[in-house]
């Protein structure tokens, strides 16, 4: 797996996020700012979530529903934490934190 990137089991299935600068401009747009994001992801708003999945899938707002569909099978609680590290990682222009930066802040979602 590529740096960055992020595997997550969706309907059963494997399914990559890819970490681009199209999806950090998107969800920044769509829910303010990555922390805005993240607080909305550790509050598991679905719709968010979805949001998160289906554009770190390069997927279209026509699959939208689809994406829906898959998240909410795949379990919101069992997703959670690979979708906040997606938004951390976009939040560090789709970079995994330097192993030293993670030691100092404690980050729990270092690499």
């Amino acid at each position: 797996m590529m740096d960055g990137h992020v595997t997550i089991a969706l309907a059963g299935q494997p399914a990559t996020l890819a970490p681009t600068l199209g999806a950090a401009i998107e969800l920044s747009r769509r829910h303010e700012n990555f922390g805005a994001l993240l607080a909305k992801i550790e509050a598991l708003d679905f719709l968010a979530s979805v949001d998160v999945v289906r554009i770190g899938l390069g997927r279209t707002e026509r699959e939208h529903e689809a994406t829906a569909q898959e998240v909410f099978e795949s379990g919101l609680l069992d997703l959670m934490p690979s979708i906040a590290r997606f938004v951390f990682l976009l939040a560090n222009g789709g970079r995994p934190p330097k192993e030293e930066d993670t030691a100092e802040a404690g980050t729990p979602f270092g690499a």
